[in-house]
């Protein structure tokens, strides 16, 4: 057995599921019979020249100053030798509020190649019934066009009713499990790593 097929068990921990795809599992696992979940806003950007690759640094500083909580799942990736998109950040406040921003390559492999822009994504989400924060939404939009100096299109708005509470609820305990064990495997955090970690 190769040491990458010996690895596989002890990284499915780390490689972690952006949030759209565990929405997606999940509404599987009820066979069509759970509710789907929309961003309450989310848009696409492009980075080109100067700007791509778009700044990591930039999205946590963001996020933080927004009150959430940062997890740069593809920073702890690359750090095991993982790497498995562009961008993958994720943020999560004390209102069970969650805001992401992905990365994925406009051609076929993982890594990201500065001479081919990706397209990035940035979602957020709060607990139904929607309630919107316009500021926020506002502040993301300038953020992605002022700091990052990137092109925003596919701009979408969405409510969630109050029946998809509970649906919400699972994805957003699925995700603080995943975030939890992505964090203990964070070599920069300084904190003791989770045994489980890839070596």
């Amino acid at each position: 057995m190769s040491k990458s097929q010996d690895l596989i068990p002890r990284v499915r921990r780390l490689r972690i599921l952006p949030f759209v795809t565990v929405a997606a599992l999940l509404a599987l696992c009820g066979c069509g019979q759970e509710p789907k979940l929309a961003p309450d806003f989310a848009f696409n950007f492009t980075c080109k020249g100067a700007a791509y690759p778009a700044s990591e640094s930039a999205i946590e500083k963001f996020l933080a100053a927004h009150g959430f909580t940062v997890f740069n799942e593809e920073r702890v990736r690359r750090q095991y030798k993982l790497a498995m998109y562009p961008l993958a950040i994720d943020g999560f406040d004390t209102r069970h509020r969650m805001l992401d921003f992905r990365g994925i390559n406009e051609k076929s492999g993982d890594k990201p190649d500065p001479s081919v822009a990706s397209i990035y994504s940035v979602g957020l989400y709060s607990p139904p019934p929607t309630r919107h924060d316009t500021d926020l939404e506002k502040a993301m939009q300038a953020f992605v066009t002022g700091t990052l100096k990137c092109e925003v299109s596919n701009i979408s708005h969405a409510d969630n009713g109050a029946e998809r509470a509970a649906f919400f609820d699972k994805i957003y305990k699925a995700e603080q499990k995943r975030i939890g064990q992505g964090m203990r495997c964070d070599k920069q955090s300084g904190g003791k790593l989770d045994t489980k970690c890839p070596n």
